[in-house]
């Protein structure tokens, strides 16, 4: 038990009154905690999982493991097994950061349900404080403003995301993805942040972004097609989506992210088959085991 001790004034004596101090209030939004873990080869990450059952496609809830970085050893698995190794290995955190998108969106329609906003309450700040992450400005209490930030506050379908990751990083074997924990190909101008790309043209500057770890590529992703110019058409699309009460279809969203890549068309068509091929429409209702929440 925690125990505070405050002085207060009794009849000119100082009097010290012994009392548990209070809780620190609980956090506004759910976080998905992970558990971070960097086996030493791709054989070795494969032993872990089929310790906890986690095969492909998976058949429950999934383990709540962060792979810290890949393991070199992917080109020396069999192109199957390169693929499940991969998807099982990426899968957690993807849905550890769409869990915690769907936190901040499930607030935001919460707070907003209620009415006006008070920018001064403990919601008010949080409200601010997630309009700033997703780079919305403007009075929270205006119609619009509000339909601007849930665009942006919502989740990109596990099939996607795991078509991207697959089709950029090389199913985890690019030098991008082993050394920057970078999986889908996101540059930066910042030369603290990024590294050179090898065939990089002479009259470029942009760096290929390097991350601690890859869960914080994913997080990246995300917000970025949130927050992109690039695809608002992505994101208006979502959203029509959600007004008309469908479910998120990976492979009509591909359609939106011609921008991604320089191959436009092409490009999209890859993410499709990507999608098609292993059948990754049908991972919409896997969950995160519940350890990770």
């Amino acid at each position: 038990m925690l125990l505070s001790v405050i002085p207060f004034l009794a009849a000119g004596f100082i009097v010290w009154y012994y009392g548990q101090r209070p809780a620190p209030p609980a956090p506004l939004i759910a976080q998905a905690k992970l558990i971070p873990i960097k086996p030493p080869s791709a054989t070795a990450l494969e032993n872990i999982f089929s310790s906890q059952d986690y095969s492909w496609p998976p058949q429950a809830a999934v383990p709540p493991y962060a792979i810290q970085s890949l393991p070199y050893g992917f080109n020396t698995l069999d192109p199957d097994e390169k693929k499940t190794v991969f998807f099982r290995a990426l899968l957690p955190m993807v849905l550890a950061e769409n869990l915690n998108i769907w936190n901040q969106r499930v607030f935001l329609l919460q707070q907003f349900g209620h009415g006006p906003i008070d920018p001064l309450s403990d919601a008010g700040q949080e409200l601010a404080s997630i309009a700033d992450q997703y780079k919305v400005g403007g009075d929270l209490n205006d119609p619009k403003v509000r339909e601007t930030l849930l665009s942006r506050v919502d989740i990109v379908p596990v099939a996607l995301v795991l078509a991207q990751a697959a089709q950029e990083s090389g199913w985890g074997t690019s030098r991008f993805a082993l050394e920057a924990n970078n999986l889908f190909g996101i540059w930066t101008w910042d030369s603290e942040q990024g590294s050179v790309p090898v065939n990089r043209p002479g009259d470029a500057n942009h760096l290929v972004r390097v991350y601690p770890d890859l869960q914080s590529s994913v997080r990246a992703y995300l917000h970025n097609i949130n927050v992109g110019f690039a695809y608002v058409d992505f994101r208006n699309m979502r959203a029509h989506m959600r007004a008309t009460g469908k479910p998120l279809d990976a492979f009509q969203l591909a359609g939106a992210l011609n921008r991604y890549s320089i191959t436009g068309s092409a490009y999209i068509e890859n993410i499709r088959a990507m999608i098609r091929g292993n059948e990754l429409g049908k991972l919409s209702g896997v969950t995160l085991d519940n350890a990770g929440r």
